[in-house]
């Protein structure tokens, strides 16, 4: 576990969503074509023309906790990549945004665009179907149908390559040479974390995750810094898919509940501390298991 001072430690979304009378969400989206743009070889993936989208209205906002702040804040990120046509990390600063808030209605339907202009199409449909569950608005379900549909028949035109297969982003093979840069990309963050450098450890900690996307350290690390950096929420984005990652892990349990008690969430930091103390697993500290239970005890 790191430690800190104070803790313990696709296709642009215009294209996709319609090209009728823009809505809030992709609004100034959409890239521009690319200027060397050649057709799609034989059974490689090929964007869904814009012709074939429909209009998708604006979802109300969802409620303004430091969570949906993060994810606002990192879906306008998003959209900036996508404009610049840098659609990889484009789609983790989505991801990013569900992480911070699973049921953000726009966060999936955009992770789904950017997930589909790479590729993944499998990927693609389920983040539109699990908007399409989440939203109550009957257009926003059409247009996450009509996305599906056409992202069937891409899938099916791609054959048999990881995407199509539905594959995520870095889960299948990693090559040694950028696992090994993740590997110094972590080290690094965790040195600077260390000095309390902890805008370079965000840094570095960011490129580790972007090089090996399921790198579990990683994300507990990038928790560390940031709240090192008092950004709270996004620590505790990084801690909930640590855990999502490796339920068993104990780390990320620490470093939730330290994140949720900074954001007076202590009912469920409580419950965090507690389960730290219980937890048997490999990377428990005997000295955090005390501090978590005089902390659980404090917030009673």
């Amino acid at each position: 576990m790191v430690r800190t001072r104070r803790f313990q430690l696709g296709v642009s979304a215009v294209v996709w969503l319609g090209t009728m009378a823009v809505p809030a969400w992709a609004q100034g989206t959409q890239p521009p074509a690319p200027a060397d743009a050649k057709p799609a070889a034989r059974g490689s993936r090929a964007p869904v023309p814009a012709s074939d989208t429909a209009p998708v209205p604006v979802e109300p906002p969802p409620q303004r906790t430091p969570q949906a702040v993060l994810a606002a804040t990192r879906i306008r990120d998003g959209d900036a990549l996508m404009r610049e046509r840098r659609y990889r990390e484009a789609a983790f600063a989505f991801l990013d945004a569900e992480h911070a808030a699973p049921e953000h209605v726009e966060a999936r339907f955009k992770l789904g665009n950017a997930l589909a202009v790479l590729g993944y199409y499998a990927r693609a449909i389920e983040e539109w179907e699990a908007a399409s569950r989440l939203t109550h608005d009957a257009a926003i379900r059409q247009s996450a149908q009509d996305n599906i549909t056409r992202a069937r028949v891409k899938q099916g035109e791609s054959g048999a390559s990881p995407q199509a297969v539905g594959q995520p982003p870095g889960s299948g093979p990693v090559a040694e040479t950028t696992r090994a840069q993740a590997r110094r990309a972590y080290e690094q963050g965790v040195q600077h974390i260390s000095q309390r450098a902890y805008a370079p450890a965000l840094q570095t900690l960011t490129q580790a995750i972007q090089q090996e996307p399921l790198l579990t350290v990683a994300y507990i690390a990038r928790g560390s810094a940031n709240i090192g950096l008092r950004r709270y929420a996004e620590a505790a984005a990084d801690y909930q898919f640590a855990l999502k990652l490796e339920p068993d892990s104990a780390s990320p349990l620490y470093g939730l509940a330290e994140a949720y008690r900074a954001l007076g969430r202590n009912l469920e930091a409580r419950d965090l501390y507690e389960r730290y103390t219980r937890s048997s697993a490999a990377d428990v500290r005997p000295e955090l298991k005390e501090e978590s239970r005089q902390k659980a005890e404090r917030l009673r």
